[in-house]
């Protein structure tokens, strides 16, 4: 391990250097995973992040390039939402949900967008989204939220939603309580999290998937050639590298600022609430 990383600490950093031609091939890979891979790209800041980074992609490309395309989409969609929506988190606040901390939010991120990543950006778009739904279904009002105060269908509903809260909640309260940069280092070990969920199930996909995997292999990322030429043991010993050498931890500082100015001119699609097909599948889980 000592030697790999020693070897890895001599290839020039150039050559870790990340462009505009690593990325995901964006008609394979649905919108939510589009930024989760960008942001990912815009916050990684060490050597061996970035190889942790390049060698996941490869072993995604490797797994799922099989695929077809409508099965590949089901799986990165629902497993950004379903990683995102149950995260742990070691506490929570409690607090009123009215329409007015819906406006706060808005407001809020208003202000703090410019500042905040893609994967952010997209995390806090859809969870304000949910909260809206439930506003025009009449679920939230300027009362706090009871779902006990309703009667008929709407009682039914709104038991239905407040089991789902308990994955908004988390996230209302982030929302609500950190800087856009605390933010963005959230949404980064979010997004470790899910990458390697996803890598994991996928050696599911290609073992028990062949029946359903396609005949002919479909990129799901462009990895510029130089990346690809690291090598393999090395990267793998690397991925799963705890420790950060202390003379590497300020890695990529010069990069910061242009990581930032890339960050504020992101402007992703804002995103719907969760479909039937996948809320059903969290609430399985409970």
């Amino acid at each position: 391990m000592i030697y790999n990383l020693f070897v890895f600490l001599l290839i020039p950093l150039s050559a870790l250097a990340f462009n505009k031609d690593f990325k995901t091939i964006n008609d394979r890979v649905p919108l939510e995973f589009q930024h989760l891979f960008t942001s990912m790209k815009l916050e990684v800041k060490t050597p061996i992040e970035k190889v942790q980074l390049i060698g996941i992609c490869k072993d995604l490309e490797d797994n799922l390039s099989f695929l077809p395309k409508e099965h590949l989409f089901l799986f990165l969609k629902s497993e950004v939402i379903k990683d995102t929506l149950e995260y742990k988190f070691a506490k929570v606040r409690q607090f009123d949900l009215t329409v007015g901390l819906i406006e706060r939010l808005e407001k809020t991120l208003a202000k703090k967008e410019r500042y905040l990543n893609p994967f952010s950006t997209w995390i806090w778009r859809s969870i304000v989204a949910e909260l809206n739904l439930r506003k025009d279904h009449g679920l939230i009002t300027q009362k706090s939220f009871n779902a006990r105060s309703f009667e008929g269908e709407k009682l039914t509903e709104a038991i239905r939603f407040e089991k789902y809260l308990k994955y908004l909640l988390p996230w209302i309260d982030r929302m609500d309580s950190l800087s856009a940069v605390d933010f963005n280092l959230l949404s980064k070990e979010l997004g470790w999290t899910i990458l390697r969920r996803i890598n994991d199930r996928s050696l599911l996909f290609k073992k028990f998937s062949s029946t359903a995997a396609g005949s002919t292999k479909i990129s799901l990322f462009n990895i510029p050639q130089k990346l690809l030429e690291l090598n393999v043991d090395e990267i793998k010993d690397i991925q799963n590298e705890k420790l950060i050498p202390a003379s590497l931890k300020e890695e990529g500082a010069r990069e910061r600022t242009d990581a930032q100015e890339s960050a504020e001119k992101a402007t992703p699609t804002d995103m719907s609430p969760l479909s039937d097909d996948i809320y059903s599948e969290i609430e399985k889980s409970q």
